[in-house]
């Protein structure tokens, strides 16, 4: 782990122990339907969107299918 490092060319004082926690429902449409096609389209969008997060204990956000039915969500703990 990183400590006073950084991180996508942003400083973080710490990430020694924090989580990345991502959850997805699969039995939503979109994803019982094609459910390796939609979860690759959630990973690539939130792959590129955490840029946005200063990546904090506390940050997240809702996760919506290609549809835009809310699927699950990501939190940082």
């Amino acid at each position: 782990m990183l400590a006073g490092k950084s991180l996508n060319g942003r400083f973080n004082e710490t990430i020694e122990g924090m989580k990345f926690l991502l959850e997805v429902t699969m039995d939503d449409e979109a994803l019982a339907k094609d459910p390796a096609g939609e979860l690759g389209r959630i990973l690539r969008y939130w792959g590129g969107n955490l840029r946005h997060y200063p990546l904090r204990p506390g940050d997240g956000s809702v996760i919506h299918d290609s549809g835009h039915r809310e699927v699950g969500g990501w939190r940082i703990e």
